[in-house]
């Protein structure tokens, strides 16, 4: 077993050409090596083959990606950067190096529970409007300009349906505007559309991108139940 146990065939498919780094957020922000698709996988098979320890510097480079996946799209290889990096935070995690803050490790525990979810958005939203919540503290912790407040619920067509809107989380208590454009574009193409049940309450991907694999497939074992 290699220390981070990757998949060699995903880490080799790299060739280092560099043309995800205008598509890489921390790449641009920094301009640093270390903060680029290319550098984090070469980091990674430094680590496999021993010549790198896991020490502080590698859980930096692995803790700094946002997992948007941009590079993805931009790669002439094909390289699943995305699988290589929840590989690596799983791993990371299992071995103790890497641990969401107390905080994070709440919030990530409720978001289980959907309406919690959208009481807790709402009050943050009212908040946020009477200036009870400074700007500052809300871009510290990555929160919308303006948190939506509770609004009318949304609702599946009556009878058996074609497809099922899976809402989510933090992206039906954050944007349910886009809900609510894609459930009118269904059914303007004569789709029928129904929403999951409350026990699919989130998909796991923010579980995932921390490395807690085991909270991420409880979630999605709810989600296919």
């Amino acid at each position: 077993m290699t220390p981070l146990g990757l998949d060699p065939d995903l880490l080799n498919a790299c060739v280092s050409c560099g043309l995800c780094l205008p598509h890489c957020p921390t790449y641009r922000a920094t301009e640093e090596e270390s903060a680029s698709p290319r550098g984090r996988i070469n980091a990674m098979r430094a680590v496999e083959s021993g010549a790198l320890p896991v020490d502080d510097d590698f859980v930096n480079f692995m803790e700094r990606c946002v997992l948007c996946r941009g590079c993805e799209t931009a790669c002439p290889s094909g390289v699943h950067f995305g699988a290589l990096m929840e590989d690596t935070r799983a791993s990371l995690s299992a071995s103790g190096r890497i641990a969401p803050p107390i905080g994070l490790a709440q919030g990530l525990g409720a978001l289980r529970f959907h309406r919690l979810v959208l009481l807790g958005s709402s009050l943050l939203g009212i908040a946020q409007r009477v200036r009870l919540l400074p700007q500052t503290l809300a871009d510290r912790f990555g929160l919308p300009r303006r948190i939506p407040v509770l609004r009318r619920r949304l609702r599946p067509d009556p009878g058996p349906v074609d497809a099922v809107l899976f809402t989510g989380c933090v992206m039906d208590a954050w944007q349910r505007s886009v809900h609510e454009a894609t459930l009118r574009v269904m059914r303007a193409s004569g789709a029928t559309v129904g929403l999951a049940g409350p026990g699919a309450a989130c998909c796991g991907a923010l579980h995932t991108h921390a490395g807690r694999v085991d909270g991420a497939k409880d979630l999605a074992r709810r989600t296919i139940a």
